[in-house]
């Protein structure tokens, strides 16, 4: 007789992001790599010292130099970092580190995984001129990726889609091209930066600045050093609550804990 798999609550899942974010978080600390948490969780962190009650996803930032260290160098059993460079199915720009021992149940044919989203901090040029221009050559290719992505995601839920875990050549060879987009300029070199989470969003990268500690949960974890200004730029009056009718979760997913012997 097989037990059936208990999904996790909303709470559960919000404390299995958290260790992933700890682990993240030990990682770039014993080698020295710098990270920002961002988006919603940093609202969370300043908001509510810990998750919006609502919210069902965790975002950190990296800057490209420290992501390109982290992914590189970071080896577990439990964990694994996707992108487009090690996942031929992998569909976004930014990365995931995931939770191998969560499990997603099937949507068709594709399996994204429990992880966190890792977004990296490129290089953007000061004169306004040129970060329109940028912008527009990055989102260019974004606009051919998600074509293609509506067509394969459409096909698989279809069962005409010939590869088991949705890999995609056109696909993955669109989104690496996109990403050599984003490298044009050095970030090192770069007064401005990119800090792509989708949106058009081109800042002074002082603005994150040297790390600072915020409480989330249980645990202190690296904030931009300019949070109030980051927040204010992206979210407008970020301590004023939603309406009631949109404190929901944006994410419909459901996972359980891996077995032992899966």
């Amino acid at each position: 007789m097989t037990m059936e798999k208990q999904l996790l609550t909303l709470r559960e899942r919000q404390l299995e992001y958290l260790r992933i974010l700890k682990e993240l978080d030990r990682y770039c600390t014993e080698k020295g790599l710098c990270y920002y948490i961002g988006c919603g969780t940093l609202i969370g962190a300043v908001r509510h010292k810990g998750f919006i009650p609502w919210d069902d996803d965790l975002d950190v930032y990296m800057p490209e130099p420290d992501f390109n260290k982290f992914f590189t160098g970071y080896k577990s059993k439990d964990y694994t970092i996707h992108t487009c460079w090690n996942d031929k199915a992998h569909q976004h720009i930014f990365a995931r580190f995931n939770n191998d021992n969560i499990i997603p149940q099937s949507i068709g044919q594709y399996k994204e995984g429990f992880g966190i989203d890792v977004y990296i901090i490129y290089g953007a040029p000061a004169d306004s001129d040129e970060q329109n221009k940028h912008m527009n050559n990055v989102f260019r290719f974004i606009k051919i990726r998600d074509v293609i992505r509506r067509v394969r995601n459409g096909l698989a839920r279809r069962n005409l889609w010939p590869s088991r875990n949705l890999s995609s050549k056109l696909l993955n060879w669109t989104i690496k091209r996109t990403i050599k987009e984003f490298k044009k300029y050095d970030y090192y070199q770069c007064e401005y930066v990119w800090p792509f989470g989708g949106g058009r969003f081109n800042i002074r990268k002082e603005i994150f600045g040297s790390p600072i500690r915020l409480q989330f949960e249980d645990g202190f974890f690296m904030a931009p050093e300019h949070y109030h200004e980051y927040l204010t730029l992206g979210y407008g009056d970020y301590m004023q609550l939603p309406p009631e009718e949109k404190r929901t979760p944006y994410h419909e997913a459901c996972f359980y804990r891996k077995n032992k012997e899966e």
